[in-house]
């Protein structure tokens, strides 16, 4: 009743006249009223909101917006050679790796015969297991260089690198792209929030990069601000702000956020030690601020801050990612609530997200709290697979994929909106014969259809990462010495 008050329901009522007559509906021909845009919404419908929705945008860190590995000593020529040869496309001979490809592509090109494979595919068949994750590292920071399986794109990987300095001549940390999505939000005078996740230790290189862009002194953006000294909100990350740094904690399937530190049990310099569970934290010396502990008390603190114009970032836990078999069940923690109610839209970059599964990104509804959340229709409205290759090429890259998402949200939130109106008002008809028992005939009837078949992407088409190479800070030095090309 709530949603036929604030809807004028004059195109519904025409459609159900329509129907009247009939004992049945074509589902097809339902789903294409209730999504086609010639069936134009009354006037009152189509009415934009006072404020545009306020926008919750979750980036992951690695191979998403930073493109350059320093805590590992890799240089901006290493991570391009690592991209490329994720990106690279040929076929095994024997022992060997031809490449095909011209240029590189984020998807596997189709091909008559045998399937493409990537390099870093090849590496992974040759050299499997987290135990010579090192020695396919190697090859692939190497990939272009002379002699080795990828020198014929020596050329793409001039080019990209140029992408990754600066005119002075020093790298760049962070894609031009990230920088543009913000001047672009700034100058539309857009709400809006960043959380920065990451399974590595790389959040505090990200917030002394963009602290920099906020106070006017990016090479590319210089003079632009946003550290809140024109009256507007302040966006520099602050890694010592009690509540906007910290680590995801899980723990018997329960969520729990640790403020202050992104020290994990299992991690790092804790690598070894025994005890995982949040005593861990009292045990030794670290600048916890406190521990917000359960998942319904996540979900308000992390729904409340996400409500603000600021910016935070937290670590995510690989370890529970590495016991629910690198899926979606165990990936990051991602807070959404697909309602026109709430005037909020959450966003999530990660690329690494895959298209059954998501992979990576475990999504969670704040109404709705169930552990799995299909992930289809959210790839067409909250989560984004990131593409490196095109954020190192297009710097309105982010741009483009947030107006995407915001135009397929409106929409799916139009179209929610008019099926419920529809079946709100469906008593109303007395000439209507629809009754549920109809709709159990139809729906056997159409047993087989599937409303998502023309947005469905094969996993196929991916390029298959060693599940040990994923999201990380890489720890190995990708010089050449004794390294035997293949």
């Amino acid at each position: 009743e709530q949603n036929v008050g604030l809807w004028d329901a004059t195109d519904v009522d025409n459609i159900l006249e329509s129907w009247a007559d009939k004992s049945s509906i074509d589902f097809d021909d339902f789903l294409s009223w209730v999504y086609d845009g010639s069936a134009m919404l009354s006037p009152r419908d189509a009415e934009p909101s006072s404020e545009p929705r306020h926008l919750t945008i979750n980036f992951d860190v690695n191979k998403t917006i930073v493109m350059r590995d320093k805590t590992a000593n890799k240089s901006v020529e290493v991570v391009i050679n690592e991209v490329l040869a994720e990106t690279s496309w040929g076929r095994v001979e024997g022992d060997r790796w031809v490449i095909e490809s011209t240029k590189p592509s984020s998807f596997r090109p189709e091909s008559e015969g045998e399937e493409l494979v990537s390099y870093a595919e090849f590496l992974e068949q040759q050299m499997p297991g987290s135990d010579r994750r090192k020695e396919r590292q190697k090859y692939k920071g190497a990939f272009t260089s002379p002699g080795s399986a990828g020198e014929s794109m020596a050329h793409q990987h001039k080019n990209l690198c140029k992408q990754l300095i600066y005119p002075d001549g020093s790298p760049v940390q962070v894609v031009h792209a990230f920088f543009r999505l913000l001047v672009e939000l700034k100058r539309s005078k857009r709400s809006f929030s960043l959380i920065f996740r990451s399974f590595g230790e790389d959040l505090e290189l990200v917030a002394r990069e963009l602290n920099n862009f906020c106070e006017g002194n990016h090479p590319l953006f210089p003079g632009f601000r946003m550290d809140g000294s024109d009256g507007e909100p302040d966006y520099r990350f602050d890694i010592t702000h009690p509540e906007r740094f910290g680590n995801f904690h899980i723990e018997q399937e329960e969520l729990s956020l640790v403020l202050g530190t992104i020290e994990q049990p299992g991690e790092g310099r804790f690598k070894d030690v025994t005890d995982r569970s949040l005593s861990f934290y009292e045990k030794h010396e670290l600048p916890v601020k406190r521990i917000i502990s359960g998942t319904s008390a996540v979900v308000d603190f992390i729904w409340e801050l996400s409500s603000q114009c600021i910016t935070a970032g937290f670590r995510d836990n690989f370890q529970f990612w590495k016991m629910k078999g690198n899926t979606q069940e165990g990936g990051k923690f991602f807070l959404f609530d697909a309602s026109k109610n709430t005037q909020r839209h959450e966003i999530f970059f990660d690329d690494n997200v895959h298209f059954k599964d998501l992979k990576i990104v475990r999504p969670y509804h704040r109404m709705r709290q169930r552990r799995s959340w299909w992930g289809l229709p959210l790839l067409r409205t909250h989560v984004c697979r990131a593409d490196a290759l095109t954020a190192i090429n297009d710097d309105l890259y982010f741009v483009a994929e947030v107006q995407r998402l915001e135009a397929n949200y409106a929409t799916k939130l139009a179209a929610m909106q008019r099926c419920s109106t529809c079946l709100l008002r469906l008593p109303m008809q007395k000439k209507s014969t629809l009754s549920l028992s109809t709709m159990d005939t139809m729906r056997s009837e159409t047993e087989k259809y599937d409303a998502w078949e023309s947005l469905r992407r094969d996993e196929k088409v991916l390029p298959a990462t060693s599940e040990s190479d994923a999201d990380f800070l890489s720890p190995v030095s990708a010089t050449q010495d004794n390294l035997k090309f293949i």
